[in-house]
């Protein structure tokens, strides 16, 4: 994996893995064992919020490192992408990798690491999900056509004064608020809407601004937890997304931007390499959120081509950890 690569840049240090984290370092701990025992000449970066929980500065291995970026990186806020682009730049800095792998600190690898970086490399280019956003709003009483989800990304968003105090107006004035807002967004949608991030931040209002998104150059949504080899990872770096860059600004209003603002422009330039994306998730969509991955679940894990799984949990994942440690380990000694 060490070698040169598009563009006459030689990158000298494999694949480096950014693991975003905010508590449980001993499941951490353990996740980037398995990444170094999966890929030995891996390099791991664990991209800390230590608002709740402090991690040790020294982890026993030189190739991997904690890394506190000092932001308050809640669901869907801009300071989870925020976070993301230091690690990459730090993780850059490091290793000098020839791809970076961006997971969360509740995934688990459920294939050998090296075998699945090869084939990254070989397609070239980046992995992950990309999602066309099309949306046309309507004013009165009837919904847009199309993914409303891009109001998210062409309208710029400001909390509320409630919101910032974290204060929920309950009972039936509550009741009331909420209908009243709902039916003033709703009128009103082409220009102005209401967005509440319910395991973030709270109400948003939004009001429409022009965007660089066009028919050619479309907004894209997709998982924030991606595979980028080293031309695509420098141009979302120095270019696209590079301090003080159009795109960095705008996404910098937005709500829940880890699901747009790096798959944009990669979609931009290529779309992903046909791989399966980068970690398997499945979606309790009653509760919002990923389902925890048991023993159960092995069979048709590692029947997905991913390379991660999320998100698993110490005690209720114990048994799919110690088989999912088995079964790639065996994988490895049999290649």
């Amino acid at each position: 994996m060490v070698g040169e690569q598009a563009g006459g840049r030689s990158a000298r240090g494999g694949a480096a893995y950014v693991v975003l984290t905010h508590r449980d370092w001993p499941q951490v701990q353990r996740l980037a064992r398995a990444i170094r025992s999966s890929s030995p000449d891996a390099f791991v970066l664990i991209a800390h919020d230590d608002r709740t929980t402090a991690f040790p500065a020294e982890t026993g291995d030189p190739r991997v490192r904690v890394f506190v970026h000092g932001l308050d990186t809640d669901w869907g806020s801009w300071e989870l992408v925020e976070a993301t682009l230091r690690a990459f730049e730090e993780v850059r800095r490091r290793a000098d990798p020839a791809m970076v792998v961006l997971v969360s600190g509740q995934d688990y690898p459920i294939r050998p690491l090296a075998e699945w970086e090869a084939e990254v490399l070989a397609a070239g280019g980046w992995v992950g999900t990309a999602e066309e956003l099309r949306y046309a709003p309507h004013w009165g009483r009837r919904r847009g056509e199309g993914r409303d989800e891009l109001t998210r990304y062409a309208y710029r968003w400001f909390r509320t004064p409630l919101a910032r105090l974290g204060v929920r107006v309950g009972g039936r004035p509550g009741a009331f608020l909420r209908r009243v807002r709902g039916a003033i967004a709703l009128r009103l949608e082409p220009v102005l809407g209401v967005r509440v991030v319910s395991r973030g931040r709270g109400v948003h209002w939004g009001i429409r601004r022009p965007t660089p998104f066009t028919a050619d150059r479309p907004c894209y949504t997709g998982s924030q937890w991606v595979a980028i080899c080293r031309p695509e990872l420098d141009r979302l770096l120095d270019e696209d997304l590079a301090p003080g860059s159009r795109l960095r600004r705008l996404y910098r209003r937005t709500i829940i931007p880890d699901e747009s603002a790096l798959v944009t422009p990669l979609a931009w330039r290529s779309p992903p390499a046909d791989l399966a994306p980068v970690t398997d998730v499945s979606w309790d969509a009653e509760l919002d959120q990923p389902t925890v991955r048991t023993v159960d679940d092995l069979e048709r894990l590692a029947a997905s081509g991913s390379a991660f799984c999320r998100k698993v949990d110490p005690v209720a994942s114990a048994a799919l950890l110690d088989a999912l440690d088995r079964r790639v380990h065996a994988n490895r000694a049999e290649g």
